[in-house]
Formats: C-alpha cells, sequence, structure tokens
C-alpha cells in the first residue's frame, strides 16, 4: 500500500546530472511515496548551516525546486552545489529502488503528527547494464566459457562501487563509439580482449584523475597554511597594539571616587615559562590538531600571570572579608568583570597578561582602595599605600 504527495507545479530551478525520482520509506508492507521532502542544513554543509532547513521537491521532467524553510540565508549558486553534495553520497539499494542512504529527509505531510523519515531515490543503471544496452542491437555468438569469462572479468572490475559509477559515466562518452565502431567491423574480435582494453583504459585515465585531484588539494593546503601563518601573526600584532591603546586609556582615566571596598592583589602564584620559539611550534602544531582546545588560550598557561585579589568591606572591628559575591552589588561586580575575573575557594582570580603593578592601577582606577592594614590581614609583606599608589599614578607621564 502507498501513500503519495503531489504538487501543482510542473517544473524547477534546478536540473541535476543524476535524475531524482522520489523519496520513498515505510515500515513493513506499507510505502510512504513523496516527490517533497525536507532535510537539516547540517546534514549537507558543517559551515554556518545548523538553523537552515531546505526542501527538496521533485518534477516528472526531472528537474527539482530546492529551496530554505523559513529562511532565505543561501544563494541560489550555494544551494545548486549542496545538489552537487546529495550527488556524491553512498547509494543504496532499498524498497526495489536505489537510494541516498546519507542523508536523513523527512516527509512534509505528518503520519500521527510525525514527519516519516524519507530517503531519496534516484535513477540508477548499473555498469554492466550499460554494456549490455551496447550489444542489443548486435548479434554476436559467445561461447558459454566466453560468457563465464567475462562475468569473471566484470565482476573483479565492479568491486569497487565508487569505480563502477564513474565507468557509468565514462562510458556515455566517446568510449561508447569506440566499443560500437570496433564491433561492426571485428565481429571476430574475442570479446574478452575488447572490453579488458576498454575498462583499462578507464582505469588509468581514473588514476590519472585522482593523481592530479591530489596534486590539487596538496597545493590548496600549502596556501591555506600560509595564509593561516600570516592571519596568526596580523592577530597578535592587533592584540598587542590593543593592549598598548588600554594601558593609555588607564594612565589618562581619571580615578573614579571610592566604592567602599578595600582590595589586596597577592603576589604571582605561578612562574613564567620562556619557551625556545621552535618549542612552541611544535607545542602550537600538536595542540592545534586536538579539537575543542584553543591554541592561543593553551598557550597562555605558560606566559600568563596568576594573582589571587581579595576585597572586603571597612567595619568598625576592621575589615569584613567578602566570600559570598551574590551579594556584590551589580555596578561593583560589573567592574570586577570588566578585567575578566574568576571565582575560585572564596576569592577572585586573574589569569593573563597583566603585571602585579598594573592590577594594582587598575583596581584603584575603578574605585577600590589599599589599606596596610588590610594587606598585612591577607599576608603581605609588601604594600603600597592608597595615598602613594594615588600619587604615583597622578604624576606619571604618559608618551604618545
Amino acid at each position: 500500500m502507498d501513500t503519495i504527495e503531489n504538487t501543482e507545479k510542473t517544473t524547477g530551478c534546478f536540473k541535476p546530472s543524476t535524475k531524482f525520482i522520489e523519496f520513498v520509506g515505510g515500515k513493513g508492507y506499507i510505502n510512504f511515496i513523496s516527490n517533497q521532502a525536507t532535510i537539516e542544513g547540517k546534514c549537507l554543509s558543517g559551515l554556518g548551516m545548523d538553523d537552515i532547513n531546505f526542501k527538496l521537491t521533485i518534477y516528472e521532467d526531472g528537474t527539482v525546486d530546492f529551496d530554505e524553510v523559513d529562511t532565505t540565508k543561501t544563494t541560489k549558486d550555494e544551494r545548486e552545489r549542496l545538489l552537487n553534495v546529495i550527488l556524491d553520497k553512498t547509494l543504496t539499494p532499498y524498497r526495489k529502488r536505489t537510494v541516498v542512504s546519507e542523508l536523513p529527509f523527512l516527509s512534509i505531510e505528518k503520519v500521527k503528527d510525525k514527519n516519516v523519515p524519507l530517503y531519496l531515490a534516484v535513477e540508477y543503471t548499473t555498469p554492466i547494464e550499460k554494456l549490455t544496452s551496447l550489444f542489443e542491437d548486435e548479434t554476436i555468438d559467445i561461447s558459454d566459457g566466453a560468457m563465464d569469462n567475462l562475468n569473471d572479468l566484470l565482476n573483479s572490475w565492479f568491486e569497487d562501487e565508487e569505480f563502477a559509477k564513474e565507468i557509468e559515466e565514462m562510458i556515455n562518452e566517446e568510449n561508447t563509439e569506440v566499443i560500437d565502431d570496433t564491433i561492426m567491423k571485428h565481429h571476430d574480435t574475442n570479446i574478452n580482449t575488447l572490453v579488458e582494453d576498454s575498462f583499462s583504459k578507464m582505469k588509468l585515465d581514473k588514476l590519472n584523475e585522482l593523481k592530479s585531484k591530489k596534486t590539487k588539494r596538496e597545493d590548496e593546503i600549502m596556501k591555506y597554511s600560509f595564509q593561516i601563518s600570516s592571519i596568526e601573526k596580523i592577530l597578535e600584532e592587533a592584540k598587542n597594539d590593543l593592549r598598548v591603546i588600554e594601558g593609555r586609556i588607564d594612565d589618562i582615566q581619571p580615578i573614579e571616587p571610592p566604592i567602599g571596598y578595600y582590595f589586596n592583589v597577592s603576589e604571582k602564584q605561578n612562574e613564567t615559562v620562556i619557551l625556545e620559539p621552535e618549542i612552541e611550534k611544535i607545542i602550537k602544531d600538536k595542540v592545534s590538531k586536538v579539537k575543542g582546545i584553543n591554541t592561543e588560550n593553551f598557550m597562555k598557561l605558560f606566559t600568563s600571570g596568576e594573582y589571587h585579589i581579595k576585597i572586603a568591606k571597612k567595619t568598625d572591628d576592621g575589615f569584613s572579608l567578602v566570600e559570598d559575591f551574590k551579594d556584590i552589588t551589580s555596578d561593583v561586580l560589573e567592574k570586577l568583570s570588566s578585567i575578566d575575573l574568576s571565582i575560585d575557594d572564596k576569592k577572585l582570580v586573574y589569569m593573563g597578561e597583566m603585571s602585579w603593578g598594573e592590577m594594582v592601577n587598575k583596581m584603584i582606577k575603578m574605585g577600590f582602595e589599599q589599606s596596610p592594614d588590610f594587606d598585612k590581614l591577607c599576608g603581605s609583606n609588601s604594600y603600597t599605600s592608597t595615598d602613594e599608589t594615588k600619587e604615583t599614578i597622578k604624576n606619571k607621564k604618559t608618551t604618545f
């Protein structure tokens, strides 16, 4: 029993090189057949198509429409390339049809409130069937032994399914004429020799084509590797410029009024590791191949400084250390988040390229205050008083 969908339009915007027949799915003895189905963009391309769905409509004249559903993010040329992606997928026998088994299409019409999983059926003639059609108009007497040899030869060549598809395309070109002419002129030529020569040429052409593709890909990889290296250099220069600009802004920025919090920046908690350029390059190459790890962030583990910051409110009895940062007002939290601080074991942690002095200046600029008593309470052996630090910042000469 078949369930069928139909559309009124008679021709589409695209003409695939291989004819699309229909969409087919089902369960048991029931087939669901349609000329329309949808598919998620991420199934066809992993580049920015996670939120795009496509509808594929097949018409009897061999044309198709391939449109986005509720979006307009792709061009006609991009959708045509996606159709070629469909044609490159693996073909598999299914319900007496040849279908594209790798792509999960879904029906437009729902059955019991669910879209039916469908496969795209395409027109496909096996290479052996194609060869057989070449001899339909010519009567040639072939012995049983010769036929057995021919079958063994063809079977050995068509074990590779991809190669079999290539043969089908090549037969449509000059090889068809060569074989026809040869048969007309040489009825007595041994059929095994004729077919073997033809397919040997096809295999050689295929080998040359693959070698050409390999060379092209190698050239592309070399070009892209050079581009990545250049972009990384430009990116690093831009980051350095940004740090200089931020430093100048901090120098010019006036000190904000006290916000009622005192702070202490610990001494550096880790050691900076200086890597030789060759070692650094080896590490970057290795880490870049690990999925999910940002190479630049990983390399900062060797160079970034780690500082622990404590903040407190002054009370009549001394200082009340802030341990629950949920109680801090939103404007204070915004100031802290501006310098990429993280919370770890009731303290704030900074990991980055700023030095201890830059961290202290940054906190003072934002209205946090220093106190020798709070520094001692935090276990600091050295500190800079608020007045001294502020005076240093005010008198600091800025060079542009």
